[in-house]
């Protein structure tokens, strides 16, 4: 038999939690000192050790009382309903998760929250999955498959987004000087070359995607995010003089 403060030890769980287990018949002390502090027996180690067990993978303590006292429950059921539940809520934050990532990749790229235009595009993901698959047929034929794999989402934390990002805030930087400067030239083809790296040397589809890209509508229909149309109408003034000069070559 051990005291109830060499249990609280040996077990990691407070004398209050255990006090608390005992009014509640949860987990009643087999016996008492003399001065009537609770005592504790192997039984009643192995049972608070199922109690924290059950209470780590997410039962309350009312269903964890039901599962140790009820014998004619199942108690398969029970864990198979519990793991259920669990891969529901994993779901539900794995996606809490991307939309929290999205929206932190958004203020990275306008340097504030365009809380309009997150909401037009949650109401196109929630509502318009069809019509974002027939558009995206329409303007990208066999390809669009490829496409829609392919292309950084927003809401994906891996370094293939971040390296976007971080271009689009480089050439928001040097908005101020003019699209053939050397510094801009240098971030386009950072763009050029990564594009290439994604859909090979198709240029044909890199110019289809960088058509709908461009129009902040068609890519908010796409369920891409808008990019600004000053920022836009730059990016394709510094293409045009990137192309001309590849041409010359």
């Amino acid at each position: 038999m051990i005291t109830i403060s060499q249990l609280s030890k040996k077990a990691n769980v407070t004398p209050r939690t255990l006090r608390y287990y005992d009014s509640i018949d949860l987990l009643k002390p087999s016996g008492a000192t003399e001065g009537g502090h609770r005592t504790y027996n192997e039984k009643d180690i192995l049972k608070l050790q199922q109690i924290q067990f059950l209470k780590k993978v997410g039962f309350s303590l009312k269903e964890i009382k039901q599962l140790i006292e009820n014998e004619d429950l199942d108690s398969i059921e029970y864990l198979e309903n519990q793991l259920n539940y669990i891969r529901s809520e994993k779901k539900a934050l794995e996606k809490m998760e991307r939309d929290l990532t999205g929206l932190l990749h958004s203020y990275s790229i306008e340097g504030r929250l365009n809380w309009d235009l997150i909401f037009q595009m949650l109401q196109h993901q929630q509502t318009g999955q069809m019509e974002m698959k027939r558009l995206s047929k329409r303007w990208f034929g066999e390809k669009a498959v490829e496409v829609n794999e392919k292309l950084p989402n927003l809401n994906d934390n891996d370094s293939e987004t971040k390296e976007w990002i971080d271009l689009l805030t480089k050439i928001q930087s040097v908005m101020d000087q003019s699209p053939d400067s050397e510094e801009v030239q240098m971030i386009i083809e950072e763009i050029w070359l990564k594009s290439e790296v994604l859909f090979g040397k198709d240029e044909q589809l890199q110019q289809q995607l960088w058509e709908v890209r461009k129009s902040p509508e068609k890519s908010l229909q796409l369920g891409w995010y808008p990019l600004d149309e000053k920022l836009l109408l730059f990016l394709d003034r510094a293409f045009a003089v990137y192309e001309a000069r590849r041409n010359q070559t």
